[in-house]
């Protein structure tokens, strides 16, 4: 509840207001009608001055709700302490579980790339069973890349085959969707599901699909592409004739394990951070 707060003026009037309205009083009493207009008057002067002189309550000072410290709950998330038995997959998880702040997922994703060359802290194992716990793609992107920097691509070959029967859904976004998400793994093996999708009957997806396939394939795709150099649409001939010319100089080998640039380029954004 506000509490009006007044100043030293504001004080010093109602005094005076008070002590005029006293005075009033008894002089009408003693001194009859003669007094009675010199006391009206007085009151219309009081009641100008009240108008005039009206105090203004002061809101009492709210405090602002506290901004999450990012760069701090990153330390605390990476960070093993005395007397916490659980290991940091088990932190990680809990993390996630527990915090319902917006930007939980990108700090999760951000230590866990910056823990991909650390396999004695977040083991491989505990890649593994985060991935096969958890529901925000990604998070489980980022999971999967990591395993599959360590040399091992089952969490990357199994994140595909979950994303296929949305491919060929009837609805043009979530294809479109699942498409944008494949894209962002930079992995061979996503570009084997997503090259068909360049003949899609939607130009949109067709479009959609010759910018994954150029984020995800190499040499060995470029088959895919060259139906569509000539493609009347202009649009798509000259993204197929672009990604026709970034695949051919990709080894077949290329791609087919994740390297840590490729994992940051897509971490999801953290604000201010």
């Amino acid at each position: 509840m506000s509490v009006p707060r007044y100043s030293n003026k504001h004080l010093f009037l109602a005094a005076c207001i008070g002590a005029a309205v006293s005075y009033g009083v008894t002089s009408m009493l003693s001194d009859g009608s003669a007094q009675r207009e010199k006391i009206i008057a007085l009151e219309h002067k009081i009641q100008a001055l009240e108008s005039a002189q009206e105090p203004v309550p002061v809101q009492a000072d709210k405090a602002a709700p506290q901004a999450p410290d990012i760069e701090q709950l990153r330390k605390d998330l990476s960070t093993r302490f005395i007397g916490d038995p659980r290991s940091f997959g088990e932190k990680l998880r809990d993390f996630v579980a527990e915090n319902s702040h917006p930007q939980t997922i990108a700090i999760a994703c951000k230590v866990v790339a910056d823990l991909a060359e650390n396999p004695d802290t977040l083991t491989n194992q505990e890649l593994d069973s985060l991935y096969r716990n958890q529901t925000n793609s990604e998070l489980k992107r980022v999971l999967a890349q990591v395993l599959s920097l360590r040399g091992d691509n089952s969490l990357m070959q199994l994140l595909v085959a979950e994303a296929q029967p949305r491919l060929h859904s009837s609805n043009s976004t979530e294809r479109r969707q699942v498409l944008l998400e494949l894209a962002k793994t930079h992995f061979a093996g996503a570009a084997d599901a997503i090259a068909p999708l360049v003949e899609d009957s939607d130009p949109s997806v067709t479009l959609d699909a010759l910018l994954a396939l150029r984020a995800t394939g190499n040499e060995s795709h470029i088959r895919y592409l060259e139906k569509l150099l000539g493609h009347p649409d202009q649009s798509v001939s000259w993204l197929a004739n672009d990604a026709h010319n970034q695949l051919q100089n990709l080894s077949t080998r290329a791609r087919t394990r994740l390297n840590m640039a490729d994992i940051v380029a897509e971490l999801p954004p953290i604000q201010g951070y």
